[in-house]
Parts: structure tokens; sequence; C-alpha cells
């Protein structure tokens, strides 16, 4: 249940000097935070409860980069959220000021009592803190939920730890990684039901060969950044475009049938006739239609392209 939905302050903390008066004393949740999803959304639920008992503003504390980035700088196409996205996610969520904790090698050489003392004592003056029952910090994550309860404690900051969601009697564990496994996979259903609302992907739309248009299907297309890649075909889709939302079919892949060069997700928006070059889209991926295959000529992807927005169409008025 989100508490709210006002953007909130980002601050870029420090990790030498403690933050000003005005932005300390909250309860925080901790941890990457990618996707937001709704393991996250009962730990940010939890802290309200505390922030509310304990009268103070309720924040969150995400690294960034994600530690991925620091550890393997190789990595390419692994988020399910943007920093931007998981901002507004988190607003959404009622959270009131998110720190952002710059992850580097330093920070992860802290041991888990400086870690504790250092940062979320001294720099961020933390009353409270919730994490997850499985959160891992410090010098080769050598620090538990159990050890930050006791350190927090003798450090002055309220502890809260939080078990996995429990429905219908059982565990359930909504985790960023299983959310990542289902995109790749092709299971955007699975994606949703972790997430608690459909994976999408933000992008600016960005002119292509246009070849849509002479197959009278005109898509907009647009790049994915570092998020994490979907598996390659076409899928259902809803837009989101100046507040308004519209039914869709898209296309993820490399375009082998006009020899398309790098990956893209191209997108066909129904009973829609705009210029939209230059705008801002959300598209959320609703229901897998099909891998991406190659087609003898363009009339054969023309057909098929009819035959997809058919299948579409119908997913999405189920």
């Amino acid at each position: 249940m989100a508490g709210g939905m006002n953007e909130p302050t980002v601050i870029n903390a420090p990790l030498d000097c403690p933050l000003e008066d005005i932005f300390r004393g909250t309860v925080a949740v901790m941890g990457n935070l990618d996707g937001v999803h709704r393991g996250h959304q009962a730990l940010i639920d939890e802290a309200r409860k505390l922030a509310v008992i304990m009268s103070k503003p309720l924040a969150a504390i995400t690294f960034e980069p994600h530690p991925r980035y620091a550890f393997r700088p190789e990595t390419e196409n692994f988020l399910l959220t943007t920093l931007h996205k998981k901002i507004d996610l988190l607003g959404q969520q009622g959270i009131e000021t998110v720190f952002l904790l710059p992850f580097s090698r330093r920070l992860s050489m802290l041991e888990p009592a400086e870690f504790v003392n250092d940062i979320l004592g001294n720099i961020l003056g933390l009353s409270g803190i919730a994490v997850g029952a499985d959160f891992q910090f410090g010098r080769k994550r050598a620090g538990t939920a159990q050890m930050l309860d006791e350190l927090a404690r003798k450090a002055g900051i309220e502890p809260m730890i939080v078990k996995p969601v429990a429905e219908k009697g059982e565990i359930v564990k909504f985790s960023s990684t299983d959310a990542r496994e289902a995109i790749q996979e092709g299971r955007p259903e699975d994606t949703a039901r972790i997430l608690g609302r459909p994976w999408s992907v933000t992008g600016i739309v960005e002119k292509g060969k246009q070849l849509g248009r002479t197959l009278d299907f005109p898509t907009a297309n647009i790049r994915l950044g570092d998020l994490i890649e979907p598996a390659k075909g076409v899928y259902a889709v809803k837009v989101h475009l100046n507040g308004e939302t519209h039914n869709g079919v898209a296309n993820f892949g490399s375009r082998p049938t006009v020899d398309g060069e790098g990956v893209l997700l191209e997108v066909y928006i129904f009973d829609f006739n705009g210029n939209i070059y230059g705008e801002t889209l959300e598209v959320e991926l609703h229901h897998f239609i099909r891998p991406e295959k190659k087609f003898d000529g363009l009339d054969a992807l023309k057909a098929q392209i009819s035959e997809d927005s058919g299948a579409a169409r119908r997913l999405l008025t189920q």
C-alpha cells in the first residue's frame, strides 16, 4: 500500500562528513531496491509503521551505482529499473527522502561495525533502520541482519528486521534476481507478479529506418540503456504517452529480416497516428507472443505483424 505520491528529495550522501540536521533523524529502509518489488514494498510498509511510532520521516538508502557494477565493471543490461524510475517508485510508496550512497571499493571494504557507526550513525544520523531478514552488508558481506540489529542498538538506532512476505500462510520470496530471470526467459507475467506491476521500459523515441511506415505498421523505437534485456521476440504491450495509455505490440531484438543493427524495442501503437519522435514513452510488457524470427521478404513480415497485432489485441482485452 503506497503512502504517498510526492517526488522524494534525493541526497547524494557523502562518505566523509555528516549530513545537515534537516536530513538527519529519518527511519530508513536499506538495500539495492532494484525493481522496488513486492518484497521491497512490504519492507517499506513495515518501516512506515516504525516511522509513525517514532514520529520521524520515512527514507530509503540505496547504492549508486548498483554494487554489481563495482565488482564486475564489464556488466551490461542488468537493471530492472533506471535510477530515475526507482526514485519515482519509492516516492509512490511514500518515501520522502532517498539517500544515494556512492558504492565504491572504499565503501565495500568497511567492516560491519564501521558501516553502522560511521555511515548510518555519524553521517546519515538515522533514528531507525529497516532491512530484510536476508540483508548482508560490510566487507565481504560479513554483516548479517542479526548483526545489524545488535550494532544499530549500540549506535542508538532503532532496528527493524522484516521477515519474508507470507501469502495464504506460506512464505513467498520476492527477489530482483527472479524478476530479471523471468524477463530474460520471456515470462513477463511472472515478473509482474514479483514486482506488483508490469515491467516497463522508458525511453525517448528515436528515428529508425522508417520501414514500419512503408509496411503500414509505423513503430516507435526506443533503446534499453542499462536495463535487463527481455527475451527476444514479440510482446503484447501497453504504452504510456503524455498521460494516456494505448495498447500495442512490440518486437524486442535485432530485426533479422531487415538486417537490423543493435537491439531495439520497436513498438506499434494500435489506432494511433501521431508524430512522437523525441517524445518519452513508457512501454509495459504484458504477454510474450512468439520468439523473434527471420522472414522470407517483407510481405511475409507484414503478414506476421498483422497476425501478431491481432494476438496482442486479444490478449490485452481478456
